[in-house]
């Protein structure tokens, strides 16, 4: 899809949406009354998500803007360097004119821009620490970063020095194609169409229990009861991805290791915040709580169809008793479980779960979505999007040491110092918070 058919499929879904509110909105001035609760929260909701949608509106413009002017180079004429300069000074006809040739710049993949952006703010963080100033920008010339990288460093100009070297927030559009692919590949990010948007630091108040009714006769005492209440807390979470690199990768332009950075940087994201999303510790200061904790955990020893096919059935009939639908709700498990669940078969030969045999992204079972993902281990785990609270910046802030002690995965430690080494951190503000305890179940296997 082009950005023009972004950018036209944008403005459609906010005309829709402009639509919507004030269907709900006339709803009400018909009835001659102003808008009820369920109504005002409608109409807030797509307030939030015409903002949103506004606000990629106006980058889809800037970036078509940026690549247009970028094509937008003249032809220049000649064989030899002589003829290309007639034509470049207005000769219309340099002698032994050969072909025209064209300048085109090079497609930047998505995610690269912002590694390099980040790679030319942290060496010029890093020369700042040392009394030598050079700009980003121009460590991005001599480099022969992307002429969009450049432009963006540009833009977002300013006078660094040992104050305010610490924190280099990259700008837009280039840091929106990080978030971007990095939202992409969470589990929280593929549910969160479906969850409620929420502000840090908010505290909102919800039912815990509602209030009952029933008939009575005439004379009859009518029924007391106390609906009772609870709240919730978002507080302001971030998660910081870690890519460690030689002095040699960080001063020198290579593909290669831009990639292997950004990489880097998605997957030790990717996989703090799967994990957190699917344990069952409580929120703190440093962390949001797993959308386990509080929920019912079964242990399943066997792995036959039969007893997978009855333990989902329990998890379902545990939802549907807690008065949770199970419309939004998603599975959640390991791409290699939804993968061995693929290949079991019935004694007639036809699949178990037919649903698990589509691509990813794609695969269900009982209709109900799977997400896959590796961080899930030996946990199967039901979960209602839609009452869970998400509060999402969309903005990363990259900082960058050359003398820090980093841990590395597998417990070893990297002193960037003492190794030439190097390490940009990459940090994510994203909270979640659950309306209610019982909006997600889980299955542990043994295996």
């Amino acid at each position: 899809m082009t950005y023009q058919e972004q950018l036209a499929r944008v403005k459609a879904t906010i005309a829709a949406k402009r639509k919507a509110m004030g269907d709900v909105m006339t709803k009400a001035a018909k009835e001659d009354r102003t808008p009820n609760a369920d109504e005002n929260s409608q109409i807030e909701a797509l307030e939030d998500e015409i903002k949103q949608l506004e606000r990629n509106e106006q980058r889809l413009i800037g970036l078509i803007k940026s690549l247009n002017d970028a094509e937008n180079l003249t032809p220049v004429a000649g064989e030899n360097p002589e003829q290309a300069g007639a034509s470049a000074d207005g000769e219309k006809e340099p002698q032994n004119t050969g072909k025209n040739v064209t300048v085109t710049e090079q497609k930047l993949a998505p995610g690269i821009g912002f590694v390099q952006m980040a790679k030319a703010k942290a060496l010029s963080a890093k020369l700042a620490t040392q009394g030598s100033y050079v700009s980003a920008v121009e460590i991005a010339k001599s480099s022969g970063m992307h002429p969009k990288v450049v432009e963006e460093l540009e833009k977002a100009v300013q006078v660094m020095d040992t104050t305010n070297s610490g924190v280099l927030v990259p700008t837009t559009p280039l840091t929106d194609e990080f978030v971007e692919l990095l939202r992409a590949d969470t589990i929280v990010d593929k549910l969160a169409s479906k969850m409620r948007k929420a502000d840090f630091n908010s505290t909102i108040a919800g039912m815990a229990t509602g209030a009952t009714s029933q008939w009575v006769g005439e004379g009859e005492a009518k029924p007391v009861t106390n609906a009772t209440y609870n709240s919730v807390t978002l507080k302001r979470h971030k998660v910081a991805g870690i890519s460690v690199l030689t002095e040699e990768l960080s001063r020198f332009n290579l593909f290669k290791a831009d990639q292997r950075i950004l990489a880097d940087l998605i997957e030790s994201n990717r996989m703090l915040i799967d994990l957190t999303f699917i344990d069952d510790q409580a929120q703190n200061e440093r962390r949001p709580a797993g959308s386990l904790n509080g929920a019912t955990i079964t242990e399943v020893a066997a792995s036959d169809a039969t007893t997978i096919k009855a333990a989902l059935a329990g998890l379902r009939k545990q939802f549907i008793s807690d008065n949770l639908s199970l419309s939004d709700a998603a599975y959640i498990m390991s791409e290699t479980r939804a993968n061995e669940w693929a290949e079991l078969e019935t004694p007639l030969g036809a699949p178990v779960f037919p649903g698990l045999q589509a691509d990813k992204g794609q695969k269900t079972i009982n209709g109900i979505p799977v997400i896959e993902s590796e961080s899930a281990g030996t946990i199967v785990e039901l979960v209602k999007a839609s009452e869970f609270y998400l509060a999402d910046e969309g903005q990363v802030e990259v900082a960058y040491s050359k003398d820090a002690t980093i841990t590395m995965p597998d417990g070893k430690l990297v002193h960037l110092f003492q190794e030439n080494k190097e390490a940009i951190r990459a940090e994510r503000f994203i909270t979640w918070a659950k309306r209610r305890q019982k909006v997600a179940a889980a299955l542990r296997f043994a295996a």
